[in-house]
Order: C-alpha cells, then structure tokens, then sequence
C-alpha cells in the first residue's frame, strides 16, 4: 500500500495513469501518517512539504504485525516495488519445495 497526502481523485488519476494494481491511500488529513510516524520533517514550517508521508514500502503479515520496512527515495518505480512484496510474500510462505 502507498500512503499520500493527495485527495482520492488525485489518487485515482495517478493510479490510472501509471497502471498501479496496489493500493493507494488518500490520507489528506495526515492522521495515518501521524499515527505511524511517517511525517516528513526534513522540509521547513510552512513548506507545503513538510509531513507528508516519507517515502518508503511498509510490509506488515496478517496478523497486522510490521515484517518489512524499506526507506528511501529509491522506491518508486513499480517494479521495485512489486520486487519488494513478491520477496515479502515468499518469506512468508516459507522455503518452496523443489
């Protein structure tokens, strides 16, 4: 999932133009990033900036619980992304048989 400060048209035209099949969370408000610590303050008070969301891919289970965390700006493109999940995913499933 991806986290913005966007408003969900903006969202939806994003997703659209760039073919994204993840979710995407419009979090105009901030409370989610707030609530997980993912404010940006590197930007000065007042910048339109500061605190959104830093980037970086969040992996948790399905019990909730945060197995993966990737920061950094180098995390955009979508194959790195889907990279990212396919590894969590195969982690958790445990070694494959061959």
């Amino acid at each position: 999932m991806s986290v913005t400060t966007d408003d969900i048209a903006t969202v939806q035209r994003f997703a659209k133009i760039r073919k994204i099949d993840f979710p995407l969370l419009a979090d105009e408000s901030r409370e989610l990033i707030k609530a997980f610590g993912l404010s940006n303050l590197r930007f000065p008070e007042g910048s339109r900036y500061r605190g959104t969301a830093i980037p970086m891919v969040i992996v948790a289970n399905a019990e909730g619980v945060v197995t993966h965390v990737y920061s950094g700006h180098g995390y955009t493109e979508d194959h790195e992304i889907a990279t990212i999940v396919n590894n969590a995913v195969e982690a958790a499933d445990g070694p494959k048989s061959q």
